[in-house]
């Protein structure tokens, strides 16, 4: 079970790493595998602090660790900017 969920761990973080962030929607669309081994991959690298992960208004936002650390802003300042209901 665990190299389906590395396969896509490893689709995840390019993804990630490629827009910058992408929404848990945008994921979905993205990838052709079961919710189940998205969520256990999403689970797995926020566990091991690959990803960060944000709830915004109805979706979740996921992000790259080391583009979160080099924000000069506060989070919370981030999080109502960019995870705003439009």
């Amino acid at each position: 079970m665990k190299e389906p969920v590395n396969e896509v761990s490893k689709k995840i973080l390019n993804l990630v790493t490629e827009k910058g962030g992408i929404t848990l929607f945008e994921l979905e669309q993205a990838l052709d595998v079961s919710y189940n081994l998205i969520f256990l991959a999403i689970d797995s690298m926020v566990t091991n602090n690959q990803i960060h992960l944000k709830r915004c208004g109805r979706d979740y936002l996921l992000s790259g660790v080391e583009s979160r650390n080099k924000l000069p802003l506060n989070d919370t300042c981030i999080n109502e900017y960019l995870c705003q209901d439009v």
